[in-house]
């Protein structure tokens, strides 16, 4: 199939317009969550977060009574996957995009976290500190800033460095928390050695009406300033928590993957 047209009309901006059953229609019927734009900068722009109180409140209820994660995360398994590096050690962890209480409900239920800290928008965070009080949640720190924070043991991007306008920056001050791992989740990368640049600039077409941007990443220049900052790449793995199609990238990208990558302090 060719996807010119297709990519064309859904990087215009009257989608912005859309009604949501022409987008559920479209994404039924060609599998596309992304388009190619031809953009230097990304965009100023957010990803839709819905800061709902009575919501949140409801997964604190929930959660008392099935001790179970009620919504989906990027990473599958994520307890196991943290369990498996730290067994019964305790662990200070960072979650960036955070935006369900459950989650950290959930990882402190199974693991031995000693302060869970989440980093997201304003509105979210005065939802979740909110909700620390009203609970007394001792181990739950909702941050509106990351210069707060001093030390962090294990870092954790749930699907979000693609959405940071300098994530570069972002990832320096990262690092001056010296954590020990690094974890990214429902990440898109490519594998071109024609193409020199760090990062891609596309449009997310699964969530139209709501126009976001976002990058794709050059997986060998993204392992490289790991390592220029003293991190080794030891996990690598396709992520299977969405079926993600990137046929509408080719012939331009033939190799690209949702992946979660795992990062380690040398």
């Amino acid at each position: 199939m060719n996807y010119t047209f297709l990519n064309k009309f859904l990087a215009r901006k009257f989608t912005k317009f859309f009604p949501k059953t022409i987008n559920r229609k479209l994404l039924r019927k060609y599998k596309i969550f992304f388009v190619p734009v031809n953009f230097l900068k990304l965009p100023k722009n957010f990803y839709p977060v819905e800061a709902n109180l009575k919501l949140q409140l409801n997964y604190v209820k929930e959660f008392k009574k099935k001790k179970r994660l009620i919504n989906n995360t990027t990473k599958k398994n994520l307890d196991r996957f943290l369990y498996k590096i730290y067994k019964n050690k305790s662990f200070s962890f960072l979650d960036i995009g955070g935006d369900k209480i459950d989650l950290f409900l959930f990882l402190s239920h199974k693991l031995k976290i000693k302060k869970y800290y989440v980093l997201n928008f304003p509105e979210i965070i005065s939802l979740f500190k909110f909700i620390k009080l009203r609970f007394n949640f001792s181990k739950f720190y909702p941050l509106k800033k990351i210069d707060s924070l001093k030390k962090i043991d294990f870092v954790y991007f749930g699907s979000s460095i693609q959405y940071f306008r300098n994530y570069k920056l972002f990832l320096i001050s990262i690092f001056k928390k010296k954590p020990k791992f690094i974890l990214f989740s429902g990440t898109s990368f490519f594998y071109d050695n024609s193409i020199k640049r760090d990062t891609l600039i596309v449009k997310q077409t699964n969530i139209l009406p709501n126009t976001v941007y976002l990058f794709f990443f050059n997986l060998d220049k993204f392992k490289l300033f790991f390592k220029k900052h003293g991190y080794k790449l030891i996990y690598l793995s396709k992520n299977n928590t969405a079926n993600i199609c990137y046929d509408n990238f080719k012939p331009y990208l033939k190799r690209i993957k949702y992946l979660d990558l795992l990062f380690v302090k040398k």
